[in-house]
């Protein structure tokens, strides 16, 4: 916790550095040492901050209930510091506490953690990691990062709420906040126009049935809220195909990296177990039932 603390101090007091624009005039060192630096590091580098969209794979649902999409989250880099987190939210299992989700119980927050011990788990659940570049100027770099600090610090004990607080729309927030006034310029699938983000989840949740009725029963009211294209991208393999079409200033917004943890797709285990058959067996029960008791009436 010493070195996270220690690492958000510097990035704080690297972005800290407003007069950038106004001072590009100068050299790097006479710009530093009036930011109180001495020395000749060129913080507005391109290279100086790196920062990353990641994407893991779906995994199955026995593993993680909520992990049957896929999960976005940033990974940041300051190579001259020896800096490498990755800001996620992460929540509470769902698994073996299905009452406390249907309930509202479960918390949730975003948390910082360094890079190689926060893929190590998706190396243990033999889950594929993807690495994309994001394409963001220098001074939107440093102010993404004291964002995803400044969310880190103040979110990290908060009721789960999947939509407010997915791993996917609020990465494409804070990337776009992080650049104004730079603009991202976006080429939006069809389905974002023709579909709702109700109807794109249960797209997303074709094998999953349940986790589709219990995401309806859940969230369907918030959901439902949700209408223009951009606030429809709630699925990291949305954003994926969103960001990869898009672009910022002519040029493209993603750049494919690396395969961080390499691993083979899960497939799906579909079950015949579905609502709609439970909901016709309980119907042929009912009207077994009703049936029964009829004929018994009768012979009485």
């Amino acid at each position: 916790m010493r070195l996270l603390q220690k690492a958000i101090s510097v990035i704080l007091l690297l972005v800290s550095m407003g007069m950038y624009a106004q001072e590009k005039e100068l050299t790097v060192a006479e710009r530093n040492a009036a930011q109180g630096f001495n020395d000749t590091i060129d913080r507005l580098a391109p290279d100086f901050v790196l920062v990353s969209l990641m994407v893991a794979d779906p995994t199955d649902m026995t593993q993680d209930y909520l992990g049957v999409t896929g999960h976005a989250f940033l990974r940041l880099q300051c190579p001259t510091f020896d800096l490498d987190y990755c800001f996620s939210y992460e929540s509470e299992k769902i698994k073996g506490q299905l009452w406390d989700y249907l309930t509202g119980k479960l918390r949730m927050g975003m948390y910082a953690v360094n890079t190689d011990e926060y893929i190590e788990d998706y190396r243990r659940w033999h889950r594929a990691v993807h690495e994309y570049r994001i394409n963001m100027p220098p001074e939107a770099e440093q102010r993404l990062w004291e964002q995803m600090d400044n969310h880190m610090l103040a979110e990290q004990d908060m009721q789960m709420n999947l939509i407010k607080f997915g791993c996917t729309n609020t990465l494409l927030r804070y990337v776009e906040r992080a650049l104004r006034p730079d603009t991202i310029h976006y080429t939006w699938p069809d389905k974002f126009y023709t579909q709702s983000a109700m109807e794109i989840a249960e797209d997303h949740l074709a094998d999953y049935p349940w986790t589709a009725l219990g995401l309806r029963l859940t969230t369907g009211n918030e959901i439902s809220h949700l209408k223009t294209p951009k606030q429809k991208v709630i699925f990291p393999t949305d954003l994926l195909e969103v960001w990869s079409e898009a672009t910022i200033n002519g040029e493209p917004l993603l750049e494919y990296v690396d395969d961080i943890v390499v691993a083979p797709q899960v497939a799906p285990r579909k079950t015949w177990f579905t609502p709609t058959v439970c909901a016709i067996m309980l119907i042929v029960l009912v009207l077994g039932i009703t049936a029964w008791i009829v004929v018994r009436k009768r012979k009485r």
